[in-house]
């Protein structure tokens, strides 16, 4: 009896505790979501950052400081971050040891900074994922003396196992093995396969941990190039990952739609000094030690003229930004973009809206429905201004289209690793040739082409229900599209 009158007596004292703590509680999480938001203003501030960049991050951390911050901590960094400064001192090293190998009025900043046209190239274009997947095994087995294989995604699964076999079998024979892979592309993928290959005599490298506690950097940046070099002469570029979403043995009906291709001969120095910069700065060596191979020059293979872009926060400027700038505000006739997402800045958006304007045939090609569903959501913006001032808007429908091509009056063609996004062209280290040979960009228009044949007009696909998302959807998406 005296234990239940006790605990009644109790009931309004406890009720007052706890709605004291509550207020405690709300009061405390709106206080640091303030301070952190001050904080983080006026870092976005001294990282003079692009007013739809800095209003989604704002928006994110002040009304979910909770999920917003940790989240700006590990991904909101760009080219202030350490890790930046740190990979662009062994960048600008690299560059320095060609200079000194090179012409004396040659500048630093001319290496590495894809400004370097090359001729007396072969090339070869690998128009799917069997083909390129065959081709890549093909090479690692022909290899005499150095294999170097950098990648956003290396799976764990039979190609990525096919690859890895090989990949050990070459070094314990002896052939220079390196493997750069991304930290988080390959996250708690590759455990297994960096222990085989190294216990082997090959090398892996990370490229900065998911984690930034365990370098106190910012996850943000990541290695987004697929560059595989053999013996310092033949690479393989393109978007294609090591992964059966992009490449196996035997056709796949679901496999992405993609093409990489095979260049031989001098471009090759560029894409080995890129590889090498990124290479010394993940494994923590000095650009000293591949003194020999940042100064190599293959000999002519063929008469191709290739161009190599570098892009990323290691570099002061935007290279391959402004080369696509470049091609859209130049181009005369015809200018033909393949990207499977689609989220401009503000620039390129207005210079393709206003040379829709002149009369100037545009046709933008994408998938129908992508494998990230929220930024289908978040380029509709985009896309219904550009249908609106006369681009023509393809949409592929058999499946998911990875692709990543540009094309310019016939005289021009950009392929790499980039999309058409703000991440691919002012956060990630990306990978770009410039094809100007008449016969390159010929095969490269063909695979176009053949896309193009199985794509759907913009207009009929937007009548279709499953298409467009309620404007409600599609306006919170694009607040925060800056940040995809």
């Amino acid at each position: 009896m005296f234990d239940a009158l006790a605990l009644r007596s109790l009931g309004p004292l406890t009720d007052w505790l706890g709605a004291g703590i509550t207020f405690v509680l709300t009061n405390v999480t709106a206080v640091v979501g303030f301070l952190l938001a001050l904080l983080i203003l006026s870092k976005m501030i001294s990282e003079k950052r692009n007013p739809g960049n800095f209003f989604a991050w704002f928006f994110l951390v002040l009304f979910f400081p909770l999920i917003g911050a940790p989240l700006y901590f590990m991904f909101g960094g760009r080219k202030s971050r350490k890790s930046a400064r740190i990979k662009k001192e062994v960048t600008d090293a690299a560059r320095q040891l060609i200079c000194d190998q090179r012409t004396p009025d040659r500048k630093p900043e001319d290496a590495l900074s894809g400004d370097g046209v090359t001729a007396g190239n072969h090339f070869e274009l690998l128009p799917d994922g069997t083909t390129a997947f065959r081709r890549l095994c093909r090479e690692i087995e022909e290899a005499e003396h150095t294999i170097h294989i950098a990648t956003y995604i290396l799976s764990n699964d039979e190609v990525g196992r096919r690859v890895v076999g090989l990949l050990v079998k070459r070094a314990g024979e002896g052939v220079a093995v390196r493997v750069l892979l991304d930290s988080l592309g390959s996250w708690n993928q590759t455990r297994r396969a960096r222990y085989e290959i190294r216990k082997a005599g090959g090398e892996v490298a990370m490229f900065i941990p998911v984690l930034p506690i365990q370098t106190h950097t910012s996850s943000n940046l990541r290695n987004h190039r697929k560059i595989a070099i053999f013996d310092n002469y033949r690479a393989i570029t393109g978007g294609q990952n090591i992964d059966p979403r992009f490449m196996g043995e035997k056709p796949d009906p679901d496999r992405f739609v993609d093409f990489s291709v095979v260049t031989q001969g001098p471009a090759v120095a560029e894409l080995n000094r890129t590889f090498i910069a990124d290479w010394a700065f993940a494994a923590k060596q000095s650009p000293e030690e591949f003194k020999d191979l940042l100064g190599y020059v293959p000999e002519e293979a063929g008469n191709s003229t290739i161009e190599v872009i570098a892009s990323g926060p290691d570099i002061d400027t935007d290279p391959l930004w402004e080369q696509l700038l470049r091609m859209i505000q130049e181009f005369k006739r015809r200018l033909t973009i393949v990207t499977p997402y689609f989220i401009p800045d503000e620039v390129l958006l207005r210079s393709l809206i206003v040379k829709a304007h002149t009369g100037r045939q545009i046709q933008l090609v994408m998938p129908l429905k992508s494998n990230h569903p929220i930024t289908d959501i978040a380029r509709l913006h985009y896309l219904q201004q550009l249908d609106e001032a006369g681009v023509e808007i393809l949409l592929y429908t058999p499946r998911m289209m990875h692709g990543k091509l540009i094309l310019a009056d016939g005289k021009v063609g950009l392929v790499g690793s980039a999309n058409i996004d703000i991440r691919s062209l002012f956060v990630n280290f990306e990978i770009a040739l410039l094809h100007y040979s008449a016969p390159d960009i010929a095969q490269l228009q063909d695979w176009a082409d053949r896309i193009i044949r199985d794509c759907i007009p913009f207009k009929e696909a937007v009548k279709k229900k499953d298409f467009m998302p309620s404007k409600f959807v599609t306006d919170i998406v694009h607040l925060v599209s800056p940040l995809l």
